[in-house]
């Protein structure tokens, strides 16, 4: 599964490599995408293995909350 998200927080590509690191630490993460730019990230992962909560829950406690939608 893919979902989009969007993380005002995120301000340049340091940010990016943070939250990449993060997720990707998430069991059942498959892949991360951030645009800076755009404030997106995209995160490819296994329903099995984790969840939009736990997604959503890594990218707050990393100093990127999501907007929710």
């Amino acid at each position: 599964m893919k979902i989009e998200y969007t993380a005002p927080a995120i301000h340049c590509e340091g940010c990016a490599n943070s939250i990449i690191k993060s997720l990707s630490r998430l069991s059942g993460v498959q892949s991360v995408e951030t645009d800076v730019e755009k404030k997106k990230v995209l995160v490819e992962f296994e329903e099995a293995q984790t969840s939009d909560a736990a997604i959503r829950q890594r990218l707050t406690l990393a100093g990127f909350p999501p907007e929710t939608d």
